[in-house]
C-alpha cells in the first residue's frame, strides 16, 4: 500500500509510506529555493514519485496533517514579508485603537464582513482537496485529514525505535488546530491522548517566538539563533531577565496542564516593556531558561500523572537542542526518541503513518523512521552533464575520483572546508552528511572562514559535529547511549579531547550538537570520516548546512554549483567529481 502524507503549514513537505514504512520525503522549499515555503507542495510530490519511480496511480490514500489549511500567499507572506509581519505580530510602540473584540471579528470572518486577524484565511475545504485531485487525479473518496497534533504525536512514537513498547508521547509547538501541546501514551499500535493544551492562553512556542522577533530575528524562523546566543549571557544578567520574564509567561499546572500568558495585553508590547533595559543575550538567556524550566516542569508532571520512562518527542519546541538534552538527563527517562526536523514539516510522516494504520488494520506494524536521507538522489550522469553545460572544467579545477572520501579527507586536511553533496538528499533542517559544508573540526580558524566568505552566519552561532559512533566516547557524555543519528540532542563534551573539535563546539558551553554517523544508515559518509581519522586521528569532522544564509539547504547538483559559485567556498565534491576555484 502506498500513503502520499502531506503537510501544507510552513515548510510544506510530503512523504511516502510504502508497506508501512517512509521511503521518501521531501519538502517544497528544496525545489522553490523559498525558505519554509508554505502551501500545497505539489513540486515535492512530483520529485519524490519520480524517484521512487511511481505514479499518482499507484498512490492509495492521501493523508493530509491538520484539519484545516491557510492560504500559502497568507503564510509566505508573514514570513518574508518583514512590514507585513511587523503589523500581524503587533510590533509597536503605541497602545493599539479599541475596536472589534476577537469574537467579534471571528463572526465577522465567518459572514464576510471581516478579515480574520489581519489577512489570514482558511482555505476551504472543497480547495484544499481540489489541489489534491486536480494534480493526482484521484477521487476525493482517497483523502484523508487528521489533527494537527495526532500527526506529531504519530510520527514521533511511530517513527521511533520503540518497537510498540509503552511510551510517553509529548508534543510541543506554536499552534496546530487549536492546540499547543499534548500528552498521549503510546503502546503497540494505539496513541491514547490525555491531554490536550489549548493555544488561545499562550504556548510556549508562541513565548519563544516573541522573544525572538523582539531580538530583531525572524518569528518562525530564527528561534535556533536565541538558543544559540544565550549562553553568552554573564549569570547575574541572565537571572535578571529570567525573572523579568517570569513574571509574564510560565507552566500553570492545572489539569490539563498550560502554557500561558501571566498578564493581558500585545505580547510583542508586553515582552518589551518586561526587558526594557536589560542586555540582548541576558534576554536570550532568560527566555531559553523559561523554555528548559517548562519543558522539564511539564515532562516530569506528565511521567506522574501518565507514567512511561520511555519518551517520544514531536512538535517544533522540540527542536531546542539544549531543554531536549537536560529531558534526557531525567533520571526516569530511559530512552528518548526526539523525531528528526520535528516543526510542521515532520507531519508529513505522521499522517502517512496514520493513514496507513487506518487502511491496513489492527495487524499492521509500522516501520520505525531509518536514515533520514529520504529526498531525491543525485544522478551521476546529470552530474556529468551539468559540468559539460556549464562548462565548469573551463572555469575551475575538475577532477574525478573512484575514491572521492580519500579525496575529500585530504582536502579537509590541507584547506579546512569541502562542501558535499552527493547520494539522497537528507529530510529536514539538519545537514547530515550529503548536503553538508565539511570542515577540520581542529582548526578553530574555518569558523570565521565559513561566516565570513561562505554562509554571512551570525558570528555567535555555533557548528556541530559529525562523529563516528564508535568513537563517540572520546568526545560526548551520553552515560545512557542514547542514540542521536539526527542532530536532535545537545551533550557535554570531554575536556580530554576537546581540542579536537573544538571548532564544532559551542564556543561558550562547550555543548555539542552531535551527529552520531552509524555506518549501516550512511556507508560513504562513514568513510569521509574513517579517511579524515586516519590522517589525522580524529574521529570526526564539522558539519554544517550546505546553503547560504536564508536560503533553504541545496537540494540538487544544479544549487550546489549555484551556492559554490556565490559563495567563498574552495571546494565542491559533487558526486564522484571535486570542482575547486584555482
Amino acid at each position: 500500500m502506498i500513503v502520499l502524507g502531506i503537510t501544507e503549514t510552513h515548510c510544506a513537505t510530503a512523504a511516502i509510506l510504502r508497506d508501512g514504512a517512509i521511503v521518501g520525503c521531501a519538502s517544497e522549499e528544496r525545489f522553490t529555493r523559498l525558505k519554509n515555503d508554505a502551501g500545497y507542495p505539489r513540486l515535492a510530490v512530483d520529485a519524490l514519485l519520480r524517484d521512487l519511480s511511481l505514479t499518482p496511480r499507484d498512490i492509495d490514500l492521501v493523508a493530509l496533517a491538520g484539519t484545516r489549511a491557510y492560504a500559502r500567499d497568507w503564510m509566505n507572506r508573514v514570513l518574508h514579508d518583514a512590514d507585513y509581519a511587523r503589523q500581524y505580530y503587533g510590533v509597536r510602540l503605541e497602545e493599539p485603537a479599541r475596536g472589534l473584540g476577537r469574537r467579534a471579528r471571528k463572526l465577522g470572518a465567518r459572514l464576510g464582513l471581516a478579515g480574520r486577524s489581519r489577512g489570514k484565511f482558511e482555505v476551504s475545504e472543497r480547495d484544499r482537496l481540489g489541489f489534491v485531485t486536480d494534480h493526482l487525479g484521484l477521487d476525493r473518496s482517497r483523502i484523508v485529514t487528521y489533527d494537527h497534533h495526532l500527526c506529531h504525536a504519530a510520527a514521533a512514537y511511530y517513527g521511533s525505535p520503540f518497537a510498540g513498547a509503552r511510551a510517553l508521547v509529548l508534543t510541543n509547538d506554536n499552534a496546530g488546530d487549536g492546540l499547543c501541546a499534548s500528552v498521549s501514551t503510546g503502546r503497540g499500535t494505539a496513541l491514547v491522548r490525555h491531554e490536550a493544551v489549548p493555544s488561545a492562553p499562550g504556548s510556549l512556542g508562541s513565548f519563544y517566538s516573541f522573544v525572538t522577533l523582539l531580538l530583531g530575528m525572524k518569528f518562525g524562523e530564527h528561534e535556533y539563533k536565541v538558543m544559540g546566543l544565550a549562553p553568552y549571557a554573564p549569570a547575574r544578567q541572565a537571572e535578571r531577565a529570567f525573572e523579568a520574564l517570569s513574571a509574564v509567561f510560565g507552566l500553570a499546572p492545572t489539569t490539563p496542564a498550560r502554557f500561558a500568558w501571566k498578564r493581558r495585553g500585545q505580547r510583542y508590547r508586553l515582552l518589551l516593556e518586561t526587558t526594557l533595559g536589560l542586555r540582548f543575550d541576558a534576554v536570550a538567556a532568560g527566555a531559553q531558561r523559561i523554555v528548559e524550566d517548562s519543558l522539564l516542569a511539564w515532562a516530569r508532571l506528565m511521567h506522574e500523572r501518565h507514567g512511561g520512562d520511555r519518551l517520544a518527542l514531536g512538535g517544533g519546541v522540540f527542536m531546542n537542542v539544549k531543554a531536549n538534552g537536560l529531558i534526557a538527563d531525567e533520571p526516569w527517562v530511559r530512552d528518548l526518541f526526539v523525531f528528526p526536523s520535528c516543526g510542521d514539516e515532520s507531519n508529513a510522516i505522521g499522517a502517512a503513518y496514520l493513514g496507513w494504520l487506518a487502511r491496513a488494520g489492527a495487524a499492521a506494524i509500522p516501520t520505525p523512521l531509518g536514515p533520514a536521507y529520504l529526498g531525491p538522489a543525485i544522478d551521476p550522469v546529470g552530474v556529468e552533464a551539468l559540468i559539460r553545460a556549464r562548462d565548469l572544467a573551463g572555469k575551475y579545477r575538475v577532477t574525478e575520483h573512484e575514491r572521492i572520501e580519500e579525496r575529500i579527507a585530504e582536502l579537509l586536511v590541507s584547506d579546512g572546508v569541502v562542501a558535499r553533496c552527493a547520494g539522497r538528499m537528507e529530510f529536514g533542517a539538519r545537514a547530515l552528511g550529503n548536503r553538508s559544508i565539511l570542515a577540520n573540526p581542529s582548526d578553530h580558524r574555518v569558523v570565521g572562514i565559513i561566516n565570513r566568505m561562505i554562509k554571512n552566519r551570525d558570528f555567535w552561532m555555533p557548528f556541530a559535529p559529525s562523529i563516528l559512533r564508535e568513537r563517540e566516547g572520546d568526545y560526548v557524555v551520553n552515560p545512557k547511549g542514547l542514540a542521536s543519528p539526527y542532530m536532535m540532542l545537545a551533550f557535554a563534551t570531554n575536556p580530554k579531547r576537546r581540542d579536537e573539535i573544538t571548532a564544532a563546539l559551542h564556543p561558550q558551553d562547550a555543548t555539542a550538537r552531535a551527529h552520531l554517523v552509524d555506518e549501516a544508515w550512511n556507508p560513504a559518509y562513514h568513510r569521509v570520516l574513517r579517511e579524515f581519522e586516519r590522517r589525522t586521528g580524529i574521529g570526526a569532522v564539522l558539519n554544517t548546512s550546505f546553503n547560504l544564509h536564508g536560503e533553504p539547504l541545496v537540494g540538487s547538483p544544479e544549487d550546489a554549483v549555484d551556492t559554490f559559485e556565490r559563495s567563498g567556498l574552495p571546494h565542491l565534491a559533487l558526486d564522484r567529481w571535486v570542482i575547486s576555484k584555482k
